[in-house]
């Protein structure tokens, strides 16, 4: 496992790991970290893209349709 940070705000393209197209009903591959705005993600594990038929990408990928599952 490879845990990154991130801060939601600035983020123009997301990782796949933040996306709301990639399977992961119970988002076990981020985890919010104290300090409003920031998380950190598992860029290891593998989910498959909903938006592009299915293929399984890493949480650290980004693509151009990406659209951020978490609220800011």
């Amino acid at each position: 496992m490879s845990w990154h940070q991130i801060y939601i705000k600035d983020m123009r393209r997301g990782c796949c790991a933040l996306c709301r197209w990639w399977y992961d009903p119970a988002n076990s591959a981020i985890k919010p970290i104290s300090g409003n705005g920031w998380w950190s993600y598992d860029g290891d594990k593998k989910a498959r893209c909903m938006k592009t038929l299915g293929i399984s990408t890493k949480g650290c990928n980004s693509c151009n349709q990406f659209e951020c599952k978490i609220p800011y």
